[in-house]
């Protein structure tokens, strides 16, 4: 039996990954989209999600965005009003299996998560990353393509690593923290700052 899914967004990616694990899409909530992505429905926006949740409270919904923030609000939001969310994890991705994996979490194709490693809740792994052993991943932290976590690291909730970055064995990456594409992490970074180059160098600090 097909696992039942709504997705919260049109992202071409996610639904290709859905139908590849034979995930069954119910429809599409989007706020800017109109009737129809990829031939699946747009059933509503934020906005008629209460009426949504009354006729679909039995299907579990995917948060599709990339960015941290706006997957931690739209979870909140739909978590609320009572729904329930699921992960989506790429058969052709490797997953160790003393690997232990959150909830709501998306691992995309070709990724590897290597041994006793812990990836938390709303997670999001895209194509090709590499998260080595007892590696620790906060919740809504989102790894671009091809980036690399070597062994031990540490990466704290909400963060954002760039594509084709890499962050050596035993560094600890602080709560909001953004890393550059291709930047190389050769030190701890701090909460909120937003680093890049190798080795990676602070550009700034968020301050909200």
């Amino acid at each position: 039996m097909k696992t039942k899914v709504i997705l919260i967004g049109g992202f071409s990616e996610i639904i290709e990954l859905c139908e590849l694990c034979n995930y069954d899409i119910i429809g599409i909530i989007d706020n800017n989209l109109k009737k129809s992505y990829m031939d699946y429905e747009i059933i509503g926006d934020d906005k008629s999600a209460e009426k949504i949740y009354k006729s679909h409270k039995n299907i579990k919904l995917i948060v599709t965005p990339d960015l941290p923030k706006t997957r931690k609000i739209i979870v909140q939001y739909y978590s609320k009003i009572g729904f329930k969310f699921c992960s989506l994890i790429s058969p052709q991705a490797v997953i160790s299996k003393s690997s232990k994996i959150g909830n709501g979490v998306i691992i995309q194709t070709n990724v590897n998560v290597s041994s006793n490693t812990a990836i938390g809740d709303f997670v999001k792994l895209n194509t090709y990353s590499n998260i080595m052993h007892d590696c620790k991943i906060g919740n809504y932290t989102t790894i671009a393509p091809n980036a690399v976590l070597l062994g031990r690291v540490k990466v704290n909730d909400n963060c954002y690593i760039g594509a084709n970055a890499t962050v050596l064995p035993g560094k600890e990456l602080g709560k909001n923290s953004i890393i550059g594409a291709g930047a190389v992490v050769t030190k701890d970074i701090g909460k909120g700052i937003v680093a890049a180059g190798n080795p990676a160098k602070q550009l700034k600090k968020i301050t909200k």
